[in-house]
């Protein structure tokens, strides 16, 4: 009996010591760093929305709009808008030949753009008030 006993205590304190020699590796080992190509990291980007597009490219006053940031129902709407001039005349809508959506509205000077403000605070209220007119039309 005292055998066995010598061999319980034996096979403790082995497992004992593999467990702190485990617990040393494992604070030596360095911190994974997840880089671009990660997959968690791909996750991050595409959850913050780095990879939204719209479905036709859109154009805001000559240049390319990004759908980052943007609302679901931003990013569907505006390559949808159709041609015509709106809020006002303030807003013009145009499509060309390669189906890409461009919306232009006066910009070159400051006071042009503080006056535009007063029509859209954003992007997406933009693109949303354009909407809601043409389709009250």
């Amino acid at each position: 009996m005292a055998r066995q006993q010598t061999a319980d205590v034996e096979q403790v304190d082995t497992n004992d010591r593999i467990a702190s020699v485990l617990e040393q590796l494992a604070a030596q080992a360095p911190v994974q760093e997840i880089g671009y190509g990660h997959p968690k990291f791909q996750d991050r980007l595409r959850e913050e929305g780095f990879m939204d597009a719209f479905a036709a490219p859109v154009y805001q006053n000559g240049k390319e709009a990004v759908a980052r940031g943007l609302t679901p129902e931003t990013i569907a709407r505006a390559p949808q808008l159709k041609p015509g001039t709106y809020l006002g005349g303030k807003v013009e809508v145009a499509h060309d030949h390669h189906g890409r959506v461009h919306l232009r509205y006066p910009h070159a000077k400051v006071t042009d753009r503080m006056r535009f403000q007063a029509v859209a605070s954003s992007f997406d209220d933009l693109v949303g008030k354009i909407w809601a007119e043409m389709h009250a039309a």
